[in-house]
């Protein structure tokens, strides 16, 4: 009888171990089954911020594109800007280089003017420096005249004014000026325009004066005057028109 109580102790503590060595892996595969779930949580979490930046980045790329566009864009405009200035430059130096020029040749035909009646009083001159001067005046007024077709002038359809010009054998120049319609002629002489003399005053009308170099005439050149119209016509006789 005493055995059995024995028996019942040890059968016990028996079950009791038994029980013990259930628990123990259980508690130890606990946090090992929990660590792959939280592995789990971790990579699902991170999948929504992986797919924020992705589609973020094209939204970057778009952006940077479009500065992109504009930027050159600006960069061509600048550009044209900056070629319309430099052509505006060129505009405005040629004018004003056609401008100095044209001063220059006036200030010569102007010296060339003047100093000629003093050419005149010094006395007589050799052949050769007549022929430079002269060459000297047709080259001059040949500039003036290229200058003058450069700068566009206004065409006007009737001119009132125009000019006729002969060279004498002692390279004296000749220049007049006559009014279309009223006949009146002036000569240019010292710097200034003299009124040519008249027997009685021309009607209005329609007049051409022509001159040209005579070599055999005392004052070496004839000059002529017509009324288009009528068919009236003087000659130059010193300082005074003549008519025929």
């Amino acid at each position: 009888m005493r055995k059995t109580p024995i028996a019942f102790t040890l059968l016990a503590i028996l079950l009791s171990g038994c029980n013990a060595a259930q628990t123990q892996p259980q508690s130890a595969a606990g946090p090992a089954a929990q660590a792959p779930g939280e592995n789990s949580a971790s990579a699902s979490s991170d999948q929504p911020a992986a797919r924020e930046t992705s589609a973020s980045q094209p939204s970057a790329g778009s952006s940077s594109s479009g500065a992109g566009a504009l930027q050159s864009g600006f960069d061509q405009l600048s550009g044209r800007l900056t070629l319309l200035q430099e052509q505006v430059l060129q505009i405005r130096s040629a004018n004003q280089q056609l401008l100095e020029q044209n001063q220059m040749l006036m200030n010569q035909l102007d010296v060339l003017t003047r100093t000629q009646p003093a050419a005149d009083a010094e006395g007589d001159q050799t052949g050769t420096e007549d022929q430079a001067s002269i060459d000297q005046l047709d080259a001059a007024i040949g500039q003036l005249m290229q200058i003058l077709n450069q700068a566009e002038l206004p065409v006007v359809d009737a001119p009132r004014f125009g000019l006729a010009t002969t060279y004498t054998q002692k390279g004296d120049w000749v220049l007049l000026r006559y009014d279309r319609t009223t006949g009146d002629t002036w000569r240019a002489e010292y710097g200034d325009w003299q009124l040519i003399e008249e027997e009685m005053a021309p009607e209005a009308s329609a007049y051409e004066v022509q001159i040209t170099r005579a070599d055999r005439n005392t004052a070496g050149y004839v000059a002529v005057r017509i009324d288009l119209n009528s068919g009236r016509s003087w000659w130059l006789n010193g300082k005074r028109w003549q008519e025929y």
